[in-house]
């Protein structure tokens, strides 16, 4: 039986990035076997390395240490040009001259201002595929505005409709629109490399990580467009099903989730012996009784599941065939989940610092061509001579050339 490949086996990627969205399409695409070369500098260095764990205060910033990039980067060649330099973007061009896919996320018009933009890049490699994701786009009133995930969130209207009612709006605290729009980017990568298998041609996207967060809340703005309905903030609650909330359980900040879809989960929620009197009052036995009487309802649940464990509670109403479930923090994830250790949910990956660590696994079920990491994210130019020397061809002395001009990055004493 022939060993079957990963499914981007033979697929090079080029990553000139600053930010989550581009690093996390290049993480998922190094997990399903591309060839990814992330292209940094010591001068700008990728974000998320910089950025603290937590739980080690007391390392400072250590550009390898951070979760973050041991997550985000994992899989991928790891090159330090000085774009800056003229050298270095000839480093780039010869990059990109032997690749498949060249992913930036940067402000818009970054690439243009090196001299990378992709009307240099096409002519390069007439068969490229280029990916730029940026804030608002490449063109538009907003283009130049530099953005980061809370911007994103606000202005696509996430903010407006998260938190609780009569608060500020919050935000989700993880940069969602970088990952929406980190999937929406693989899937085009995806598309255009099957339309140059058919066709031959390379082609350029382009992806606005604005667009990609407001086209997620369709139903949101389809309410407002055709009924004149705003969304509203509900903090934990829904229009649609009553009661809805986190309720607090025994234990330091536990809680148990828990949603009465309708009428007949109200009733079978009766059954629970602290909570029939309340399936005595008629008044409650429809949604909009139930919608208005919130308070009182979530008063009953919650002395109810205070007496409780989280796990208990959960388990109770999933026997009358209700909705609920444990608020689970990573630690319950990572080390009382039965279910993602059964599915092999976290990876065990070599750690240049550590030795090896653990990391969240790609859940994209893959069973003909599984996926894998090959290794954490590594040091700055940890792999600069492979990729120059063996790639591009270098010899010695071309080597020690472009790193005597500064095009070629080794160890920075400020890292």
């Amino acid at each position: 039986m022939i060993e079957s490949q990963h499914a981007l086996e033979g697929v090079r990627v080029v990553e000139f990035s600053q930010g989550m969205a581009g690093p996390w399409i290049g993480r998922m695409m190094a997990w399903s076997g591309a060839e990814v070369i992330r292209v940094e500098s010591h001068r700008v260095p990728g974000v998320v390395r910089l950025y603290v764990s937590p739980h080690e205060p007391e390392r400072g910033i250590q550009p390898e240490m951070s979760p973050w990039f041991t997550d985000w980067d994992a899989g991928k060649q790891f090159v330090a040009i000085n774009l800056k330099n003229p050298k270095g973007i000839e480093l780039a061009k010869r990059l990109v001259a032997r690749a498949d896919i060249v992913v930036e996320n940067n402000r818009a018009g970054a690439m243009e201002k090196l001299g990378l933009g992709w009307d240099v890049l096409k002519q390069i490699n007439p068969q490229l595929i280029g990916l730029s994701s940026s804030g608002f786009g490449n063109h538009g009133p907003h283009a130049s505005y530099v953005t980061w995930g809370p911007n994103i969130e606000a202005m696509s209207g996430m903010m407006q409709m998260s938190g609780f009612p009569h608060r500020e709006g919050a935000t989700t605290q993880y940069a969602y629109p970088d990952a929406l729009s980190a999937l929406h980017g693989l899937f085009a990568l995806l598309c255009a490399l099957d339309h140059r298998d058919r066709t031959g041609e390379g082609q350029c996207i382009e992806i606005a990580q604005f667009e990609t967060t407001v086209a997620m809340l369709g139903p949101e703005m389809m309410g407002q467009l055709n009924h004149q309905r705003p969304p509203v903030k509900l903090g934990n609650r829904s229009q649609n099903m009553a009661p809805q909330g986190c309720y607090p359980c025994s234990g330091d900040d536990r809680y148990c989730a828990i949603s009465i879809r309708n009428d007949e989960d109200w009733k079978k929620l009766g059954a629970l012996p602290e909570l029939g009197s309340l399936l005595q009052d008629p008044e409650l036995d429809h949604l909009e009784g139930r919608k208005r009487e919130t308070d009182r309802i979530d008063q009953a649940l919650t002395a109810w599941t205070q007496a409780r464990t989280a796990e208990r509670a959960a388990e109770e109403l999933q026997s009358l065939g209700l909705c609920a479930g444990v608020v689970q923090n990573t630690e319950d994830q990572y080390l009382n989940d039965s279910h993602l250790k059964a599915r092999k949910a976290f990876e065990q990956i070599p750690h240049l610092k550590k030795g090896e660590v653990t990391a969240v696994g790609i859940p994209l079920g893959l069973t003909g061509t599984p996926g894998r990491t090959t290794r954490a994210g590594a040091a700055l130019g940890e792999d600069n001579a492979t990729v120059f020397r063996d790639l591009l061809g270098l010899s010695e002395a071309e080597y020690a050339q472009f790193v005597e001009a500064g095009a070629i990055e080794e160890d920075s004493p400020n890292l």
